[in-house]
């Protein structure tokens, strides 16, 4: 049981590690390709993870892998993004910290050829990290024009490698199946979609990407170390 259960733990990793080749562009509209003239397009620092829009979990909505940044492409309209920052800093040789928030929620409403991107005031020291992480706020800013709209509360608590996955708010959507592409908001917010099940629900490799997206940076190192053991 436990080779199979590394050989699905080596599988996963080698299908994480094949993402970091992917480009940091993601359409996330339905239908055939469209110029940028025609999309809204939102662009999200790696340190600031997604973890659903309009309600969705959407396939890939993280940073993870992306060079610094990702590019979402959706159709022109209104979009709640629910994110949390991250982020590892190094305090003195192999000593580090992660520091982590609790989500929430950019806005964005914009038309077509607009670029947006989701920003914060960004630390210069790790105890103005921890400081962030503790009471993370940013906003939405407007390329051409400069204009910001402030973040608000989510709701959300503050995701873990475990808890985010059995207990609290972020069960749900930890366990929502993630979709490829995302409409337009309604004039009201769309209910969440339930939880289907727990984690002994889904499948080993399943499960581990839902593990691996949780993960702070160090329980990612970790793991890296002990697959090469």
């Amino acid at each position: 049981m436990n080779t199979l259960i590394r050989l699905l733990l080596i599988g996963s990793l080698a299908w994480l590690l094949a993402a970091c080749e992917r480009s940091p562009t993601l359409r996330l509209y339905e239908g055939p390709e469209r110029s940028r003239a025609e999309l809204l397009t939102v662009r999200v620092p790696e340190q600031l993870e997604i973890l659903t829009i309009n309600e969705q979990r959407v396939e890939r909505g993280n940073t993870l892998f992306a060079t610094g940044y990702q590019d979402l492409q959706l159709a022109p309209g209104e979009y709640r993004l629910v994110a949390y920052y991250k982020e590892l800093w190094d305090l003195e040789l192999d000593n580090h910290a992660v520091y982590r928030s609790d989500p929430v929620t950019f806005t964005v409403n914009g038309k077509g050829g607009e670029f947006y991107r989701l920003a914060y005031e960004k630390p210069e020291t790790a105890q103005q990290a921890e400081q962030l992480a503790d009471n993370f706020s940013g906003w939405v800013e407007n390329i051409a024009t400069g204009e910001r709209r402030d973040t608000t509360a989510s709701g959300l608590v503050r995701p873990g490698l475990f808890t985010g996955l059995v207990a609290g708010s972020t069960a749900a959507v930890a366990e929502q199946p993630a979709v490829t592409s995302v409409a337009p908001a309604s004039s009201a917010p769309a209910a969440a979609a339930p939880a289907t099940g727990n984690s002994t629900d889904m499948g080993y490799v399943d499960m581990l990407k839902a593990y691996w997206s949780q993960a702070s940076a160090e329980e990612r190192r970790e793991f890296l170390r002990w697959i090469a053991e």
